[in-house]
């Protein structure tokens, strides 16, 4: 029986921000651990397939990939301005007060939680200034002239990626500490971090512990609403095998139907699996993506009244989304590697060379054999640790026994 309305009920924001302390990870189903645990068993002492399941309701051989274009439609590009206005709420007593117990506050994000976007945007909508950070070059030679230009200028400032501000190198820490020490007397200023970068960061400088936020990242419900958001009521998603509806159907939908409408667990498996940060949740997605080779949908028929047609985009189940070809013996292999990425967020390769030891100084080979297995990503001349990658990684650099971040 579904729940009487609530309308008294306030809806939770989607969006907000709240204390490191506060930030919660979305919950791992417990029937999907119990399957993955099952599973395993099974292959190592019971070696023969399983017995077949029913019959999907749409098999692979039925649905196609969607084109760049579809899924530039259906799962755009995130919009900042929302997570901004999130912040917005969360410094409004900061920003009301001239004289602020603290003149500066961090906002950290985990790979993938665009903090950088989100704080340049913040920036540009408020008309404070922008930081650019130094250059590699600038990090090495210990150069603080950099930051004498900041302290010539008292007017409110946004440094979006403190990660880009050192390097893990023998010569990269003296101007992060000298920025770090003396952010508290540069004005009002917001700083934003990587995760990682911060958990190392911490290690490094022994200032005190800096007021710092995080965008709380989304559980099933959180991402059904940020999905739902992208698209129109013309269009249904439902799980391929199953049938069974992955985001909540239209209302008439829901209403008319004479048997209770089926909800897939996809959306809580992928909550759990991307840590519910919304980049690595939003890419997988894109990928899950299908429709029938017959199926065509435009623009401009999206303007349309199509009460009585709906198009069906289908979700391939969690079991058919296909994940990085990760070898334990190609992880053990490259962990420093991969660590390095995560500590810096992204690095081009002629940085990254020069924090490798010296017996993996050239990381070409090694560089090309994780971008074949897809756990790196290359972009703008720079390499990170890919959305679907960033789950397994974290997984293996953690019983490795590598230092982390929090999320």
């Amino acid at each position: 029986m579904a729940k009487p309305s609530q309308p008294d009920q306030e809806i939770p924001p989607l969006w907000q921000y709240v204390s490191i302390a506060e930030y919660q990870l979305p919950t791992t189903p417990v029937e999907h651990t119990v399957k993955q645990e099952f599973s395993s068993i099974w292959r190592q002492f019971w070696p023969k397939p399983k017995p077949a399941p029913a019959a999907p309701l749409k098999t692979k051989d039925e649905l196609r990939t969607m084109s760049t274009a579809q899924i530039e439609w259906i799962a755009p590009a995130p919009n900042w301005q929302p997570m901004a206005a999130a912040l917005d709420d969360a410094l409004v007593e900061w920003l009301d007060n001239e004289q602020p117990p603290q003149a500066r506050v961090f906002v950290i994000a985990p790979p993938h939680g665009g903090h950088s976007d989100i704080l340049t945007t913040w920036a540009k909508n408020h008309d404070w200034r922008i930081v650019s950070p130094p250059s590699p070059e600038q990090i090495l030679a210990r150069d603080l002239s950099w930051l004498d230009e900041q302290l010539r200028d008292p007017s409110p400032w946004v440094l979006p990626s403190l990660e880009r501000c050192y390097l893990r190198h023998a010569r990269g820490f003296e101007l992060v500490r000298h920025l770090l020490d003396q952010s508290s007397l540069l004005g009002h200023s917001i700083i934003g971090c990587d995760s990682w970068a911060w958990a190392f960061l911490r290690k490094v400088w022994r200032g005190p512990e800096p007021p710092a936020l995080a965008l709380q990242g989304l559980d099933q419900q959180g991402l059904a609403r940020w999905f739902q958001g992208f698209i129109t009521d013309r269009f249904v998603f439902r799980q391929a095998d199953s049938g069974a509806y992955v985001l909540p159907p239209p209302a008439d939908i829901a209403e008319d139907s004479s048997s209770s409408i089926k909800i897939s667990d996809f959306l809580r498996i992928l909550a759990a699996h991307s840590r519910g940060i919304p980049g690595i949740a939003h890419a997988i997605w894109r990928t899950s993506l299908r429709t029938t080779p017959d199926e065509t949908f435009s623009d401009t028929a999206a303007n349309e009244d199509h009460t009585n047609h709906r198009t069906t985009i289908w979700v391939a189940p969690w079991n058919q989304i296909k994940q990085p070809t990760a070898t334990a013996e190609l992880l053990r292999k490259h962990a420093f590697l991969l660590h390095t990425l995560l500590l810096h967020n992204s690095l081009t390769h002629t940085t990254l060379a020069l924090l490798l030891p010296l017996a993996a100084s050239s990381p070409e080979a090694a560089l090309a054999c994780l971008e074949e297995a897809g756990l790196v990503i290359r972009h703008a001349e720079e390499w990170r640790i890919s959305p679907a990658g960033y789950p397994i990684v974290r997984q293996f650099l953690n019983d490795d026994g590598y230092l982390i971040d929090v999320f």
